[in-house]
């Protein structure tokens, strides 16, 4: 549904306001189906720009991981990387 009302949106914005939306924030899934309907014709692309909330969600996800995987192994001489030891 998110889709088809994505595709809605890119094609009647032209038509009743004249914009055209080159940048799209939203997720990968809504973006490919919207790029492939190719809403304001073959010659112009739509770019997709990283929301900062999803980035720091990876991010913060890996490092943690990474905290869990290293907490017993020390690092640089005698230090963890948990800090304080554990």
């Amino acid at each position: 549904m998110e889709v088809e009302g994505m595709k809605i949106f890119f094609r009647r914005c032209v038509a009743e306001r004249g914009v055209r939306y080159l940048s799209y924030i939203g997720d990968a899934s809504t973006f490919k189906a919207v790029c492939e309907d190719k809403p304001y014709g073959i010659n112009t692309t739509i770019e997709r720009v990283e929301c900062v909330c999803h980035v720091q969600k990876r991010m913060g996800t890996r490092l943690r991981k990474l905290k869990k995987d290293m907490k017993r192994k020390k690092i640089a001489g005698r230090k963890t990387i948990g800090g304080r030891g554990v």
